[in-house]
């Protein structure tokens, strides 16, 4: 699953990673616009701040949320998520999130106001809010689709090996849940990927010299 020197494997949790990075980016992009006066001018207190807050924090805090339950579910309780459960929440996570925010932007540009409990039916304001209205409802489903894919697992019970995703980090040295003590003597680090390491050791020494 490692991006450098590795190769992407679209599991569940790099299909999070994914969706906070362009979410996270249209956010801090739009940053930028507003940081400069005569565009904040026109946005200020408008939607368009409204979604910028959203992307930037909800599109980056809750899909990175998301990737690290996904990912490291495995080694806090022995089981895995399912994968398939896992893209169908991140698919209707990732396509109800920006159906829900994107078109504040161009509420925002039109001109609605946020801290207002209504607004001037003009424009098509009905047909934005109708569409950011529908992605709330799939945002919903899909974290729905989450909970019952977090019981099923948990029903089933499906114990899975010490290091599910082949992740090369010191935590998946050991068992998975870890014992209290996590290690009875600390495992040889040579490189920023230890258990990659352990578990190749003829590379990590031709690294070594």
């Amino acid at each position: 699953m490692s991006w450098w020197r590795g190769s992407i494997s679209l599991t569940t949790p790099m299909l999070f990673v994914i969706g906070f990075m362009l979410n996270f980016l249209i956010g801090g992009i739009t940053g930028v616009m507003v940081a400069s006066p005569p565009i904040d001018f026109h946005a200020e207190d408008s939607y368009f701040l409204v979604s910028h807050f959203h992307y930037t924090l909800a599109g980056g805090s809750l899909f990175a949320v998301f990737a690290a339950l996904f990912f490291w579910f495995p080694k806090i309780f022995g089981i895995k998520l399912g994968e398939r459960s896992g893209k169908w929440s991140f698919a209707l996570l990732f396509s109800g999130f920006n159906a829900t925010f994107f078109p504040m932007y161009i509420m925002g540009l039109e001109g609605m106001p946020r801290r207002v409990f209504t607004y001037a039916n003009t424009g098509d304001l009905a047909v934005l809010n109708l569409i950011a209205s529908i992605g709330a409802a799939i945002m919903a489903v899909g974290v729905i689709v989450f909970i019952g894919n977090v019981i099923g697992s948990a029903v089933a019970h499906e114990p899975v090996s010490d290091n599910p995703w082949d992740a090369y980090t010191l935590e998946w040295a050991t068992s998975s849940p870890p014992p209290e003590f996590n290690f009875t003597s600390l495992p040889p680090i040579r490189s920023e990927r230890p258990v990659f390491d352990l578990h190749h050791p003829e590379m990590a020494i031709a690294a070594v010299k």
